[in-house]
């Protein structure tokens, strides 16, 4: 991992780029076939709520969308971002609750995006936090100002987390 600072503005700007959008509505044409807008959110205000997409499908319903996208091949973990330290002090957007329906994780040089129902990820991420602290890697990003923490969860972990987190007992 680098320990040259990240810089938030070009981050965001490679994040926001428009060279991805091929990439992201063929995703969302196979996730949701009766798609029919995928509205990119470039507005702080959606941002702020985790929102950078907006799906419309054929029935009307609308679904939000945070996106992750990594640089690198799929490294068969996937990075939730917990805690910001340094400039401020805040929590990680997966100790948040954000206003989205799906968590999109994709690995941009393999063209693969990890499709995640919000609430599913955030109950198993709640469920498992303590356990998975102690036992995965601990991944800090310096910024220019602060610096980003997250843990690095085995892809397939988190995907049996997050299908067990459909069964509810009481």
């Amino acid at each position: 991992m680098s320990t040259q600072p990240h810089d938030f503005n070009e981050r965001n700007k490679w994040s926001l780029s428009k060279s991805h959008e091929p990439f992201w509505f063929a995703i969302y044409q196979k996730a949701f076939p009766s798609l029919v807008i995928a509205d990119l959110m470039t507005d702080l205000i959606y941002q702020r709520m985790g929102v950078d997409r907006l799906l419309t499908l054929g029935n009307g319903i609308k679904l939000t969308v945070d996106e992750k996208k990594r640089e690198c091949a799929d490294t068969g973990d996937i990075l939730l971002e917990y805690k910001h330290e340094g400039g401020y002090n805040a929590d990680g957007w997966i100790e948040k609750d954000l206003t989205i329906d799906y968590l999109a994780y994709a690995f941009i040089p393999n063209r693969r995006c990890y499709l995640f129902d919000w609430r599913m990820l955030r109950r198993a991420w709640c469920h498992h936090k303590d356990e998975w602290m102690l036992k995965y890697q601990h991944i800090r990003s310096p910024n220019k100002t602060y610096e980003t923490w997250c843990l690095a969860i085995p892809t397939p972990i988190l995907q049996r987390a997050v299908l067990t987190a459909t069964v509810i007992e009481v």
